[in-house]
């Protein structure tokens, strides 16, 4: 497999919800061509023997589970789903409502780790709610949703404990982080 379609396939990965050619393109400075023909290079390769495989749709592109094991997965993600928020969901989801709305990567830094598996779980439990960004049609909003505060019994974000408080905290931590980074 090509040096690019790896890098292809580490980029839709670690992006959780696929990407367009162009976005592709754009991130590995090539072509629109030299990406179409390396995707098809990772799709030949994963239907090799992979349990992933690439999903298309127009222009987008994502790296899902293959339909012969999907029945697993699904059966998993059900359990997942049935069963109480774990740690890092739950962690997720504070950082979502005190922070939201926030994009996925501001989660991943925050976090330190990939987020994605936790925000769909959130979004899928009805927990959480995206939305485009206006400034970027590739990026989404996260924010916690109607049937959270329902669930909880409150009518505003600015009615959980210490949100106030917490959410200067946080603000003070990205400041402190991201300074140190320059």
């Amino acid at each position: 497999m090509s040096e690019l379609a790896k890098k292809i396939e580490a980029l839709l990965f670690v992006g959780g919800e696929g990407m367009t050619v162009s976005r592709l393109s754009t991130a590995l400075k090539k072509s629109d061509a030299e990406i179409k023909k390396a995707l098809e290079e990772l799709e030949a390769h994963l239907a090799e023997a992979h349990a992933l495989e690439l999903l298309k749709d127009e222009d987008h592109v994502s790296l899902v589970t293959a339909s012969e094991v999907s029945k697993i997965v699904e059966d998993f993600a059900k359990e997942e789903f049935d069963g109480e928020l774990t740690r890092a969901g739950l962690e997720t989801l504070a950082i979502i409502a005190y922070k939201g709305p926030i994009k996925r990567s501001e989660i991943d830094y925050i976090r330190g780790v990939n987020s994605s598996f936790m925000i769909r779980n959130l979004l899928m439990r009805g927990l959480v709610e995206r939305t485009r960004d206006h400034k970027d049609a590739r990026a989404y909003f996260y924010r916690i949703s109607t049937d959270f505060l329902k669930f909880l019994g409150i009518s505003s974000i600015s009615e959980l404990p210490e949100f106030g408080a917490f959410a200067e905290k946080l603000d003070a931590f990205l400041k402190e982080t991201s300074a140190e980074a320059k």
